[in-house]
């Protein structure tokens, strides 16, 4: 079983903090073998579940053409072996999907199957960010219907710490945000389910249905902000990466970091997180396995 590509949970680290680091151009979009399937499952809820998944208000077109070119743009100078872009069409190597660029009334939806993140839109008004546009196959308990055309703070509202901690630090960053920096950030959290598409409504209480810890999964966001140079948009990409918790059976950092992590949750984090429902099984389950790893290695 291989280990997961990204591990925030490494040395303990969790709750709430900004963690903003630059990337380069080169590293913004990712893609990997999971394109196809994660593709598949957008096109599947843009028919099933359209309005959970994609909501623009109008009037944002000329932010929404500016998202397409950005992906367009890097696709092409970092990707091109599996994206074929004319200034018309765009066709997709492993999908066989061929586009054209105004195919859709919406330039986001396009951009959208282009790329395995989620894409949200941030538009300024009185040195706020509101949500605007977005497609969201993704969202990890919550609700884009709830969230659409609310501010980032208000986007937040139930985060423990959020407010009184970094909100307004975030929306600074977010007005200063040169249009040349993208900067990257992660989440982590324990679900019982691996299914990517999780939204929530209302979310007071989240009920795990198995909290056998051998069964639970790790869920990590990689997300992605810059700003767009001509509206002054921030493009907010999330990708969401599933590993069973058992993928760190063999690694003791990860084991002994999970476990700490865990534990330095304060306890609104824990249950905004919902990880009360499970820790002290999860502590003991990870404790023994942290065993069994430090007597291989004695041997």
């Amino acid at each position: 079983m291989p280990s997961p590509k990204y591990k925030p949970y490494l040395d303990g680290q969790g709750g709430v903090k900004i963690g903003l680091s630059p990337i380069s151009e080169s590293k913004w979009l990712e893609i990997d073998d999971k394109f196809i399937n994660e593709i598949h499952l957008k096109k599947e809820l843009l028919e099933t579940n359209r309005n959970e998944v994609l909501q623009i208000v109008e009037g944002c077109e000329g932010e929404q053409n500016e998202v397409l070119e950005s992906i367009l743009n890097n696709l092409q100078e970092f990707h091109s072996e599996n994206f074929k872009i004319s200034k018309d069409s765009v066709y997709i190597e492993s999908t066989n999907d061929l586009y054209k660029l105004n195919q859709f009334k919406n330039p986001i939806e396009l951009a959208s199957l282009l790329v395995q993140e989620d894409l949200v839109l941030m538009s300024p008004k009185k040195d706020k960010f509101y949500l605007e546009a977005a497609s969201l196959s993704a969202p990890s308990h919550w609700s884009l219907t709830e969230k659409f055309s609310k501010s980032l703070m208000d986007l937040h509202e139930g985060v423990p710490g959020y407010k009184e901690d970094i909100g307004e630090r975030v929306n600074e960053i977010f007005k200063k945000l040169p249009a040349d920096r993208i900067l990257e950030r992660y989440n982590w959290s324990i679900y019982d389910d691996p299914k990517l598409f999780q939204p929530v409504h209302s979310k007071p209480f989240v009920e795990f249905r198995d909290t056998n810890p051998s069964k639970l999964f790790l869920r990590v966001e990689r997300q992605t902000i810059r700003k767009l140079p001509i509206h002054e948009t921030v493009l907010f990409t999330i990708r969401v990466y599933v590993d069973p918790i058992e993928s760190i059976l063999n690694d003791k950092h990860a084991l002994t970091s999970l476990k700490k992590a865990v534990e330095n949750l304060s306890e609104p984090m824990k249950k905004y997180k919902s990880i009360d429902q499970f820790e002290k099984s999860l502590v003991i389950w990870l404790t023994k396995k942290l065993n069994n790893v430090e007597s291989k290695i004695s041997k």
